[in-house]
């Protein structure tokens, strides 16, 4: 049974060499088997995301080529035998992450510009070099992790049902012995696992609030694994150090979209009035990085709407506006119109120029029933009507404003920290010892981090904070303090029978985290299905 994994997982690998002219049936576009490799081979090539097309899969009814890269003229291909598929999905919960192994290893050798046909196929040509499967594989196996699939467990058994259905024995002709191949294998797996590490540190660090310490996670892997969602998500890190140092909030009422969640207004309840800081070198930086994901991406729209959020902070609406507008430009080539989240920086742009005729109007495309679009028009109101109570005291207005629309922030759940505990442990017990693996983030910070059966164990340490996280992975069989485990619905934890709303929410479809300050506890969800939980201690 094909199915899709969890968001934070792991790697992939597998088979080429050269390749004879292409001849085969295909299984149709409609067929639920090409659709379901299809998306697979567009989420791992959408974390690498640069401006080259997205090489065309072909599935073969008949089992001709296992796995094939083959770049055309004009247009590359990605083949796979209709067969391979069958026996990754007899792996059950593991099939996804098999045919991530499979696809992702093949996008390796486009990534990585190897321009010969690379495959597993009785047609193919010796090729001596073992650099070209070490560079794929790494390349798999990272941008996979990055992409959600967990390979590590199913490379062997995909590799060994591959070699055993198609009849052949463990040294194929032009291919390296399965043995060697393995070894291949698992040396890409050593170098590429701290990275997968790093960056899912960097993700826990960014939804607790610990920006400074997330882009450290980030900037690391942007040396070895550079892509525009590196670059993407070390902008809006930028961005939300910055806003974090704004004192008065009333200098930006409207919520951009990469703050996720209107409760972030009232986090730092403070309504002394301050001069706007005009130190803009993390929005600066923040653009630099923007800019450089849409260079890799031109049809990149997080890109476009963070880089917009960062000109109308620093206060050049204009950009912000032209922003959006060449966005609009670039999607309307390809047939497609602009999200919500772009109208929202849109229509922002212009309130913030006091054009709020023009806001209302983008305001208007905003129909989702959220609580960003809901507050963000009534922000607008206010101003247009002049409402005193919003000018007066803006953050008395905005828990005036929670208040009535969001009843229940009003409830109080009780979580206990001190019993949330994973196989036993609190974050506070983790101690590094000899199952600890270091790296040296630079700048003063080290990663410690030991990954276990079922759970996970880290340890950051900057110059002056210590911050320890503890993981129950896709797999934990156990539940938490309030009887919550992995597959439970995301509107279960949030129910008052369990956690409540959370403190922060952090979307990036499918996936989504909600993080409770009060016990140090975030859920981790895809397609609205918990598939791992993490607790955490903060030591300055």
């Amino acid at each position: 049974m094909l199915r899709y994994n969890s968001p934070y997982l792991f790697f992939i690998f597998l088979f080429f060499c050269i390749t004879s002219t292409i001849n085969a049936q295909f299984l149709e576009e409609e067929n639920y088997k090409f659709q379901e490799a299809n998306n697979v081979l567009h989420k791992i090539a959408f974390t690498k995301g640069d401006n080259r097309p997205i090489p065309q899969l072909k599935i073969s009814i008949e089992p001709k080529y296992v796995a094939k890269y083959y770049p055309g003229e004009s247009q590359h291909f990605i083949y796979l035998d209709e067969k391979v598929y069958d026996l990754c999905a007899t792996l059950g919960s593991d099939s996804l992450n098999a045919l991530a192994c499979i696809i992702g290893h093949e996008l390796g050798h486009y990534y990585e510009d190897h321009i010969q046909s690379f495959g597993l196929s009785d047609t193919d040509v010796t090729h001596s070099k073992t650099e070209l499967e070490d560079d794929a594989d790494k390349f798999g196996l990272f941008y996979g992790a990055v992409a959600g699939f967990n390979t590590p467990k199913t490379f062997a058994k995909i590799l060994d049902k591959i070699y055993d259905e198609y009849h052949r024995d463990s040294h194929l002709k032009g291919y390296p012995e399965l043995k060697q191949r393995k070894k291949i294998i698992n040396k890409a797996i050593n170098e590429v696992d701290v990275f997968i590490h790093v960056y899912k540190v960097g993700q826990m660090l960014y939804a607790i609030g610990k920006y400074e310490e997330a882009y450290q996670c980030l900037e690391y892997i942007l040396n070895h694994y550079p892509s525009k969602l590196i670059y993407n998500n070390l902008g809006v890190c930028q961005l939300k150090i910055y806003m974090n140092k704004v004192q008065s909030k009333e200098i930006y009422p409207y919520i951009y979209p990469f703050e996720f969640d209107v409760r972030v207004k009232r986090k730092v309840p403070n309504t002394d009035l301050r001069s706007r800081d005009f130190n803009f070198s993390e929005i600066d930086l923040a653009i630099q990085n923007f800019k450089k994901a849409i260079q890799l991406d031109p049809l990149y729209e997080t890109g476009y709407i963070n880089l917009a959020c960062a000109y109308s902070i620093k206060g050049n609406q204009d950009a912000a506006s032209g922003t959006i507008f060449e966005l609009e430009s670039e999607l309307q080539l390809e047939g497609k119109s602009i999200s919500e989240n772009a109208y929202m920086v849109k229509g922002i742009s212009k309130a913030l120029n006091e054009n709020y005729e023009e806001a209302s109007k983008y305001f208007q495309h905003l129909t989702t029933n959220s609580d960003i679009n809901n507050y963000n028009k009534k922000v607008l109101d206010a101003e247009v009507k002049k409402e005193n109570s919003y000018f007066d005291n803006f953050m008395a207005w905005v828990e005036e404003y929670i208040s009535t629309e969001t009843p229940i922030e009003k409830e109080t759940i009780v979580i206990n920290s001190n019993k949330e505990k994973i196989r036993k442990l609190l974050p506070k017990d983790l101690e590094v010892d000899k199952r600890y693996h270091k790296t040296d983030l630079g700048n003063w910070s080290m990663l410690y981090y030991s990954e276990q059966d079922d759970y996970s164990m880290f340890i950051f340490r900057g110059k002056t904070t210590e911050i320890k996280l503890l993981e129950a992975m896709d797999n934990y069989p156990l539940t938490t303090q309030k009887g919550i485990k992995v597959k439970d619905n995301i509107a279960k934890v949030r129910s008052s029978e369990y956690y409540g709303y959370p403190t922060f929410r952090w979307n990036n479809k499918p996936h989504t985290i909600l993080t409770y300050d009060t016990g140090r506890i975030a859920f981790t969800f895809e397609d609205q299905k918990l598939v791992n939980w993490f607790r955490w201690e903060v030591l300055d």
